[in-house]
């Protein structure tokens, strides 16, 4: 064989080889390529996911902990709105208790008062005095305390203490003389605690007689003090 012809083999040869190591490198690396790329695209899927799994567990914490304050802030509500309610039923226990409380002791003065009237009215309003005498008699003492007693504990209550005389003497005199004993009674009154300014002191004299009489019982009824209550 010519020596130019051996060199075109070789030539051709080498190049052939050439050739095909280039063809199998770039396959090579177009596999590897692939494979890398699927490599990180799992890699994104999966910090993808984590992400995604991280993002839903910060939400779901966020939502219990919205619930939670949610709860919270209704349970404070609750126990304020409870709070309020005790404090007002407690204000309106307490005042009504108060105002039955004042009922009852206004019921317990008014019955006091009637006990106390009825008693002052049952007591003797006519204290009778001996002939030309201006002395209170030991009989008559426990139906003046009784009213002293009343005068005392019921401070707006008066009366007036009207003197009397029988007929015998002159018309003067027996004025006098009613006044006298109407005085009598008042200072009695006065001693036992009463109030001066509860008494007035008025004298008829023998123009008011009860009995009309000229005897000595008739007598001995118009010489007397009536005790009249102004208001009880």
């Amino acid at each position: 064989m010519p020596m130019g012809n051996l060199s075109k083999v070789i030539v051709t040869g080498v190049l052939v080889t050439f050739l095909a190591a280039c063809s199998s490198t770039g396959e090579t690396t177009d596999a590897t390529s692939s494979a890398e790329a699927a490599a990180v695209a799992e890699a994104q899927a999966v910090e993808a996911a984590q992400v995604q799994a991280a993002a839903e567990a910060v939400q779901q914490a966020a939502q219990q902990a919205a619930q939670q304050a949610a709860q919270q802030a209704a349970q404070q509500a609750a126990q304020q709105v409870a709070q309020q309610v005790a404090q007002q039923v407690a204000q309106q226990v307490a005042q009504q208790a108060a105002d039955e409380a004042a009922v009852a002791a206004a019921v317990a003065v008014a019955e006091e008062l009637a006990q106390a009237q009825e008693a002052a009215q049952a007591l003797a309003h006519i204290i009778y005095f001996d002939f030309d005498q201006a002395t209170i008699k030991a009989e008559f003492r426990a139906a003046l305390n009784g009213h002293a007693a009343y005068l005392s504990q019921n401070p707006t209550a008066r009366i007036v203490l009207e003197g009397h005389a029988d007929e015998r003497g002159t018309r003067e005199y027996n004025i006098a003389l009613g006044e006298r004993r109407g005085n009598a009674v008042s200072r009695y009154l006065v001693v036992q605690g009463v109030s001066v300014g509860a008494i007035e002191v008025v004298s008829f004299g023998e123009e008011r007689p009860v009995s009309g009489g000229h005897d000595t019982a008739s007598w001995s009824e118009n010489r007397r003090v009536e005790v009249r209550y102004v208001n009880y």
